[in-house]
């Protein structure tokens, strides 16, 4: 199965990658200090356009919703692999917690820090570099190589699910960070609200109304009991309330109407609508005389740089089996080249993966960066796990290209 990674080939990849590892860093840094929160990712949808021209790509062109995707024509006689990154990244915050500016893209003692920086553009910039390290070695894949840049992905991947539908590819490598491990699935995401209706009164007169934080008193305390859906590697679906709103801004006035967000993260097994059906069926439970309880399923609307608009469905959880083709190949290959184990995992929290594998792409997750660091203050990427990186990439797509057509990709 790693055949055709041999010590030749390690070598020569090892050489090309030493070669570009400079000029990789530096567009990491140029990407990091491009901000490019979601729906505002031209500029740096135009930087990653032209550094892939610049690299000699044999295409490169931004598509309808704003992805930027870049091609390296391949043998023409093996599968097309992707590799999928974002270019999006979520909001700095307080640029005084930071330990450096967001945007700064500073290195210190070897790591590059910043926003975006495990998540994902350290990622992002080892997927475009993995292009001209394979022009570099002088190793030509089977298949073609297709690296995408995607918008949107922290709003529920619009980017990935669009080019799903437009350029299909035979596998895909999500540049998620995993701390370069390598990953196999996630659960999703839904975000579900309960409105709790009952009706407002003047406080100094509480039995005049219906109040309905009581009842949301009592959900709460049977949510933290509510039985979930469980998967053998994936572990239980799970329910965190985060938001809460009221209908009121005055402290002497019940409200009439109490909103209550909850953060459902799903195993693939357990379905938003059955999701709904149960926090429906325990908020009616809950209610008190003179309340009810509407529950709904969210779907977030969202509008790319490019002026499309859409509402994208909830985020999909995935499982690859662990003695799947695609993610058996990937682990050899990967500790191979990297001279070291590569452990399987699962990523604790959503990706686009779910979206590729919804498409029937097979799916697999490999990147430089640490995953407990991602929406944090402390976003940061070390310089040795972006060389290691780019060294994995390359590999990959080499071996992943080279899957026989009678070697079952297809989930």
């Amino acid at each position: 199965m790693i055949d055709q990674i041999d010590e030749n080939v390690r070598t020569r990849l090892q050489a090309a990658v030493a070669q570009h590892a400079d000029a990789m860093i530096a567009f990491a840094q140029r990407a990091i200090q491009t901000r490019s929160l979601p729906g505002e990712e031209q500029e740096l949808a135009t930087l990653v356009k032209q550094e892939m021209e610049r690299l000699g790509y044999d295409e490169v062109w931004i598509d309808r919703v704003g992805n930027v995707i870049g091609v390296l024509k391949g043998q023409g006689q093996g599968r097309s692999v992707q590799f999928n990154a974002h270019l999006d990244h979520v909001h700095e915050g307080d640029p005084a917690l930071w330990p450096y500016p967001p945007y700064a893209g500073v290195i210190h003692d070897g790591v590059l820090y910043g926003r975006g920086a495990c998540d994902v553009k350290g990622a992002l910039a080892a997927q475009v570099y993995l292009v001209p390290v394979l022009r570099a070695a002088e190793l030509l894949p089977r298949g073609d190589i297709v690296v995408a840049a995607v918008v949107l992905e922290e709003l529920g991947g619009l980017g990935t699910q669009t080019l799903c539908q437009e350029v299909r590819t035979d596998v895909a490598v999500l540049g998620e960070p995993t701390r370069l491990e390598l990953r196999h699935g996630h659960r999703g995401r839904l975000l579900i609200e309960v409105d709790f209706v009952g009706r407002s009164a003047h406080a100094s007169m509480p039995e005049e109304g219906a109040n309905p934080l009581f009842s949301l008193a009592r959900f709460l305390l049977a949510l933290e009991h509510l039985p979930m859906v469980t998967d053998p590697v994936l572990g239980p679906s799970s329910v965190a309330p985060t938001l809460l709103r009221v209908d009121q801004t005055s402290s002497n006035v019940t409200p009439a109407v109490v909103t209550l967000s909850l953060d459902w993260r799903n195993v693939p097994a357990d379905t938003p609508e059955a999701a709904v059906e149960r926090v429906q069926h325990l908020a009616r439970e809950c209610c008190q005389a003179g309340i009810t309880a509407q529950v709904r399923l969210v779907q977030r609307s969202v509008r790319t740089y490019t002026g499309i608009e859409a509402t994208v469905p909830p985020t999909r959880g995935f499982l690859l089996p662990a003695d799947h083709l695609l993610v058996r190949g990937a682990q050899q290959v990967l500790q191979h080249v990297l001279g070291r184990a590569v452990p399987l995992g699962v990523w604790r929290f959503a990706t686009d993966g779910g979206h590729l594998m919804h498409a029937g792409i097979p799916t697999i997750g490999f990147a430089p960066g640490d995953d407990r660091l991602a929406h944090t203050v402390h976003d940061q990427v070390s310089l040795a796990e972006l060389r290691a990186g780019l060294l994995g990439y390359a590999a990959l797509a080499l071996h992943l290209s080279a899957l026989e057509e009678n070697e079952e990709a297809r989930p």
